[in-house]
């Protein structure tokens, strides 16, 4: 029971790579402008190092950038995009300090989302080694997480909500490794003590 569009811009990354290679390898000018920029892609470097920081690239072809690779060199550090083009990041993928070997191919740690498409985090994606291990989520807006999500193996294992606006869970959806829901617990005053309601 995986969440689906987990790593949409998976394609995306996968662009990105091809993109820090070409940049990598064209260079710039001695403007320090790249000898690349073909509309689509645009790639930044250090003035002062030469080092690839930035691309900007128009995933979608419209003439609208919208995704951007932080780079340090060939590694990239951050992915943010702008999914519906409205001039504010909706996306951002957090990548390890520590690449390893795997350089570009390496598997986000933390997706954050916009889910209101307003710029604000709202939706945090938890991932070791590739799987989704948790997410947090403000389902109402206000700027607190009312909902908490664990992964078991990467399928869905416990839901906990704070519907009472608390900050503190008060009740808890407990799944099988089938997905089904085993059972519900509850919390009504917030003391951390569940109980089996369902």
């Amino acid at each position: 029971m995986n969440p689906t569009n987990l790593f949409a811009p998976r394609s995306l990354l996968l662009s990105v790579a091809g993109l820090v290679l070409i940049s990598s390898v064209a260079g710039c000018d001695r403007a320090g402008t790249s000898t690349v920029a073909q509309g689509r892609i645009e790639p930044a470097y250090d003035k002062a190092t030469g080092r690839l920081t930035r691309l900007s690239y128009d995933s979608n072809n419209n003439g609208t950038l919208d995704t951007w690779a932080v780079m340090d060199g060939a590694k990239l550090t951050r992915l943010e995009a702008d999914e519906n083009e409205d001039g504010k990041i909706d996306r951002w993928e957090h990548y390890p300090a520590t690449a390893g070997s795997g350089g570009l191919k390496q598997p986000p740690e933390r997706i954050e989302r916009a889910t209101r498409f307003d710029g604000q985090v709202s939706r945090r994606e938890f991932f070791e080694g590739g799987v989704l291990v948790r997410i947090e989520d403000d389902t109402d807006g206000n700027g607190a997480t009312d909902k908490w999500e664990t992964y078991a193996g990467g399928e869905l294992a416990v839901v906990t909500l704070d519907t009472q606006g608390t900050g503190k869970p008060d009740r808890r959806l407990i799944y099988r490794p089938d997905g089904s829901l085993d059972h519900i617990e509850s919390d009504p005053t917030g003391s951390g003590e569940f109980r089996v309601v369902k």
